[in-house]
């Protein structure tokens, strides 16, 4: 593979500052390693010929595309990204069904949990035509103050619980699941693709898709042939 050395790639992350998809400050998406690029996708292209290169051609740009719109998927697995990311549990419950990927995230059995909660600066009413949908707004702001009010209470317990000496395994239980979860997501740009594929179509819930047009952004600058030939396929 074409990959930076040590340094290189350090310096290249450094100058990528975290995403803060939900725009409350407390959400964040970081791209924290890459391996592999486009010329990589090409190389494992044509290996059968014995063949490298070290830039992408116009002609190499033509045969990813290629791959792209047939369906040719396995040049497209010899590369690695890795992402932090830190979400609300329910959105990251969604993301891990996405099998094909690893996960490791933050264990409230072995750490404390944070005074970090999603609050949706915007609420949605229940699509009538798609049971699992949202659409439009419903302004009631009475709806935020018994929202934050539910959770302040459950945070209490929480921290009642704790200090009575519970196991943080049990305490957790009353922790609702719009508390903010961590985790490294590592994935090859196949299956990151097919996440973006369902993830940024407009059924898909908006905080996760939000999260998802994170991770294209993040992404494209390392494989800018190979993601904008997916994007005009799948028109995303």
């Amino acid at each position: 593979m074409l990959e930076k050395t040590t340094a290189q790639h350090k310096a290249a992350m450094k100058t990528v500052q975290p995403i803060d998809p939900l725009q409350d400050s407390i959400s964040s998406l970081e791209l924290i390693r890459v391996s592999g690029c486009d010329a990589d996708i090409v190389n494992a292209a044509r290996v059968s010929f014995g063949k490298m290169i070290e830039q992408v051609s116009e002609r190499d740009e033509k045969l990813i595309n290629y791959l792209a719109t047939h369906d040719h998927t396995s040049p497209f697995e010899h590369n690695q990204l890795s992402f932090r990311v830190k979400c609300p549990l329910y959105v990251a419950r969604q993301w891990m069904r996405h099998r094909m990927n690893s996960y490791n995230e933050i264990s409230y059995r072995y750490s404390q949990a944070p005074v970090e909660f999603y609050v949706p600066q915007t609420w949605r009413k229940q699509a009538t035509n798609n049971k699992q949908s949202s659409h439009g707004k419903l302004e009631d702001t009475e709806l935020t103050t018994a929202y934050t009010k539910t959770i302040k209470q459950a945070f209490a317990t929480y921290q009642n619980l704790i200090t009575a000496g519970v196991a943080r395994e049990q305490a957790r239980g009353v922790l609702p699941t719009c508390i903010y979860t961590q985790f490294i997501y590592t994935c090859n740009l196949h299956s990151l693709v097919h996440f973006l594929k369902l993830r940024l179509h407009p059924h898909a819930q908006h905080e996760i898709r939000v999260y998802a047009q994170g991770l294209l952004a993040l992404a494209k600058p390392h494989f800018p042939v190979s993601l904008e030939a997916w994007q005009k396929k799948f028109n995303v």
